[in-house]
């Protein structure tokens, strides 16, 4: 992983953090959900293209290997989180659970199956299908294919009746692969093009264009929220982010931001279980009280996950 990009997961988690942290009166930050959600899909399509790309054109790939990868990566931790949400919620099992145990629930358009036990392990079903076509999508990679993609993604937009866009926009593996794709040709495009050096005012430039689409959220079409909204700050922000030239790149190049990079994914599963204990069991305090203790534990229990079981479970990769 490109260091600054490292340290960027771990911004963007941050921003699907506070997207589920309400508390006191305050309402939680929903633009950060829908924004992080959509960074991580295209940045998922283009780190996989940068580490396998090579290996697809040289036909060097082992799609066995690749796919006993990825599920290493995600399906212990899945499970993990899964065991720890019905011990505390006492949730007896049935089809959602068995579908949710098996990534499986995001086909399944109802609300109690997709956002069932842990509800945010419904990113983890839409990845698990975009890792099992990544080889397929690119080597097919074209104008024909982008067109198919596009098009597709965009009718479905605008027939979509606004009682389904969490259904279908936001958690479909199929309309979740449209990001994926765009993070491939993010990096196809940018392999063809020469590395030249960047002015040091475009990183500061993209963040700030961020920040200004973050603030349009509640005026934006609720379609355009789950993605779209996003796609035309976000590509470039990960391709010149990607170049790590700029002032904002020395930043996320520091060692407690990598360090927490390499958290994001125990982060990002286990924070809804922890905001509800804590939140639960704590005595009542002020918004920015109770925020700091929900972020010192979630951080300290995902560095002991990854210290104590992800690292153990990286020696079968």
């Amino acid at each position: 992983m490109i260091p600054t990009l490292q340290s960027l997961r771990f911004v963007f988690v941050m921003m699907i953090f506070m997207s589920h942290f309400s508390y006191g009166g305050i309402e939680a930050f929903q633009a950060g959900g829908d924004c992080g959600v959509a960074f991580f899909f295209l940045l998922s399509g283009f780190v996989l293209s940068r580490g396998y790309g090579q290996r697809l054109r040289q036909g060097s790939f082992s799609y066995g290997q690749f796919m006993r990868r990825r599920l290493l990566k995600i399906y212990p931790l899945h499970l993990l989180c899964l065991v720890a949400v019905l011990l505390v919620s006492r949730q007896s099992l049935g089809l959602p659970v068995l579908l949710n145990a098996l990534l499986l629930q995001c086909w399944v358009p109802s609300m109690d199956f997709y956002f069932s036990c842990n509800a945010v392990s419904w990113f983890l079903s839409c990845m698990l299908f975009c890792y099992a076509v990544f080889p397929l999508a690119f080597r097919q990679a074209s104008p024909r294919l982008t067109a198919v993609v596009l098009l597709g993604g965009l009718a479905v937009y605008l027939l979509v009746p606004y009682d389904r866009v969490n259904s279908i926009l936001y958690v479909n593996p199929l309309v979740r692969f449209v990001d994926f794709y765009l993070g491939i040709l993010l990096y196809r495009y940018l392999e063809e093009k020469p590395q030249n050096r960047l002015p040091a005012w475009v990183e500061p430039l993209l963040v700030i264009v961020l920040v200004l689409l973050l603030m349009a959220y509640p005026f934006a079409d609720e379609k355009l929220r789950n993605a779209p909204l996003y796609w035309l700050v976000l590509l470039p922000l990960i391709a010149v982010f990607a170049k790590a030239q700029g002032p904002l790149s020395r930043l996320l190049c520091c060692k407690p931001l990598l360090w927490l990079g390499t958290l994001s994914m125990p982060v990002f599963l286990i924070h809804p279980l922890t905001f509800s204990i804590l939140t639960r069991r704590l005595p009542t305090m002020s918004y920015v009280p109770m925020l700091v203790v929900c972020f010192a534990v979630v951080v300290l229990v995902s560095w002991l996950i990854d210290k104590c079981f992800l690292r153990q479970i990286e020696r079968f990769k």
